[in-house]
């Protein structure tokens, strides 16, 4: 089959000839359709120790259809069309029976980093994690959902618990996360304010739904929010970026009871800083403000994220979409900061 390949930390994807991927007893083996492609890969690609062995091939937002079974599972028929979850968990342990696979205390690593991901003609991945993509839902749009837009679901729903009314203030919400942030607020009735650097993330930002822009180049972006909410402050806000400065300006454009989700970090292999960011315990007590970790989602927040695009409550916005052989030109973009919303690679 034909996949881009990782031969070492922070080198170039090589297209390459490689043998179909086997087929255990409690796998499935897909027929890859579309990949969904963000920052997440691309910084664990340079990032020392996500890639647990080389060659490997990266892509973890995939979809396609069940080409084989294993002897042993059960649910699912082949020609079914699926996308999949991307950590690699026991099913076993007391938070992946709690529903919260993202804490798994046997966690194996991330797809596409500690096994073969979707860059590629065929993926095969354990059983649990896939989840059925309902009709309706193009491979496109559910490859990136899998990630880019159940990733935001759970930001609002369960960290941030976003109300109707709720001011909501997102930063980074021009990129490919972010986008779909604005979506999920929206569609929980918020009042959305997104921060961005530069004209065509704050259009893309506008075009998702956003209310209020702010440019985030133009100063004090507290205080800036602080005048769109008559000095109340936001109920919430989702950083998608992890920075220093935007941590820290999260923390101050919050209202009494807010809560800060922080969904993006900044890896210091990758970035040369990091997202360390000083907290007044203070302020934090007496406004009684919560700050969350956001961890991916749950294998049924995909399923409820994929029903949303059903029922076209939420849409997948995917810039642009380009072939397998074109991965690195991709990673590129993302690197340049050039893409607003998603992309996606298609493998015919």
């Amino acid at each position: 089959m034909r996949a881009m390949v990782l031969h070492g930390l922070g080198r170039p994807l090589v297209l390459e000839d490689v043998a179909d991927p086997r087929v255990g007893p409690n796998e499935v083996k897909i027929r890859v359709r579309a990949i969904g492609v963000g920052l997440t890969v691309v910084h664990m690609l340079a990032n020392p120790g996500q890639v647990t062995a080389y060659p490997r091939i990266p892509g973890h937002e995939v979809a396609g259809e069940i080409v084989e079974l294993g002897s042993e599972v059960r649910g699912f028929t082949v020609g079914q069309r699926v996308t999949n979850h991307f950590y690699l968990t026991c099913g076993q342990c007391r938070f992946c029976r709690a529903g919260r696979e993202t804490l798994c205390t046997a966690f194996r690593g991330y797809v596409g980093m500690a096994c073969d991901g979707g860059y590629a003609e065929y993926m095969t991945l354990p059983a649990r994690n896939f989840v059925p993509i309902p009709d309706g839902v193009s491979d496109v749009d559910a490859a990136v959902a899998a990630d880019a837009i159940a990733t935001p679901f759970h930001a609002c729903t369960k960290e941030a618990q976003v109300q109707p009314g709720d001011n909501v203030l997102v930063f980074g919400a021009g990129g490919g996360v972010g986008v779909h942030v604005v979506q999920v607020a929206k569609a929980a009735g918020a009042r959305v304010i997104a921060v961005e650097i530069g004209e065509s993330k704050l259009s893309g930002a506008q075009a998702a739904g956003a209310d209020e822009l702010i440019d985030g180049a133009r100063g004090d972006v507290a205080k800036q929010v602080l005048a769109l909410t008559d000095g109340r402050g936001v109920e919430a806000v989702i950083d998608v970026v992890g920075a220093k400065e935007t941590l820290e300006a999260s923390v101050l454009a919050l209202a009494a009871g807010g809560r800060l989700v922080i969904v993006g970090v900044r890896p210091a292999a990758v970035f040369g800083d990091s997202s360390k960011f000083t907290l007044d315990a203070t302020m934090i007590v007496r406004k009684g403000i919560e700050v969350r970790g956001s961890r991916y989602v749950t294998a049924t927040e995909i399923a409820q994220t994929l029903e949303l695009l059903r029922q076209k409550r939420v849409r997948a916005i995917v810039e642009q979409t380009f072939a397998l052989e074109q991965a690195e030109h991709v990673h590129q973009l993302i690197r340049e900061n050039r893409v607003v919303g998603r992309v996606a690679l298609r493998v015919d």
